[in-house]
């Protein structure tokens, strides 16, 4: 299906309308898009940041089908929360949270989702770090649109996403967890909580170089949260 990019949606809108096109949309907060009947795909950007990294979408999805062709079924990770608590934390302990950079982006670099060419087209610009992420958790997502006839809106189409996509970014979330739970678990009571890919824990020097360590024996860099 071409794609074209217009920048006015809301004029196209109010023309398909009135002309009582058959057509169906779906917006979100950086880009809308339209399918006309015919099968052409209009769409625009509402973020100009965003679409200068748009290029990072087909990559990413181009790469990932081509890993599971030639790998075949992809079992994620096991399931843990995006956010974790240590109920027994002592609050008057001082904390401080290591961040691991790019924690999503790297480890589907590391599993061989991505190549290495995708990895650093990604990171060329930093107002890229909105369309890594959206790259990513899009993948194989099921898609909602407004459905209009003779230009009057009917109702809501739901396109089935695509479930080995969907398990590739599952396989990224939990392996970065994954990676959380662990530091966690060699922390024992020093550990605080973790949220997503920067885990909290109490300030010491020992504690300070074994998080570093362990990150970074997994190939990812860190950094302080301050």
């Amino acid at each position: 299906m071409k794609i074209n990019m217009i920048t006015d949606i809301k004029g196209v809108l109010n023309t398909y309308t009135k002309l009582k096109k058959n057509f169906k949309v779906r917006q979100s907060v950086n880009y809308s898009e339209i399918i006309t009947k015919g099968g052409q795909r209009l769409m625009c950007n509402h973020n100009t940041k965003f679409q200068k990294g748009l290029f990072l979408f087909s990559m990413v999805k181009r790469e990932v089908l081509k890993y599971i062709k030639e790998h075949g079924y992809i079992e994620p990770m096991d399931a843990l929360p995006t956010n974790c608590k240590n109920e027994f934390w002592d609050e008057e302990n001082k904390r401080v949270g290591m961040d691991m950079n790019n924690a999503y982006w790297t480890i589907a670099k590391l599993k061989g989702y991505i190549s290495d060419n995708t990895f650093n087209k990604g990171l060329e610009n930093d107002d890229f770090k909105a369309i890594r992420l959206s790259a990513l958790s899009t993948l194989g997502k099921a898609k909602s649109y407004k459905v209009y006839e003779d230009g009057e809106y009917v109702r809501n189409e739901l396109l089935n996403g695509n479930e080995e996509l969907e398990k590739v970014y599952l396989d990224i979330r939990y392996s970065t967890y994954g990676i959380m739970h662990e530091i966690a678990q060699r922390l024992g009571d020093d550990f605080c909580e973790w949220k997503t890919d920067c885990i909290f824990f109490k300030d010491t020097k020992k504690n300070r170089k074994m998080v570093k360590t362990m990150i970074e024996d997994y190939g990812i860099e860190c950094k302080i949260e301050k």
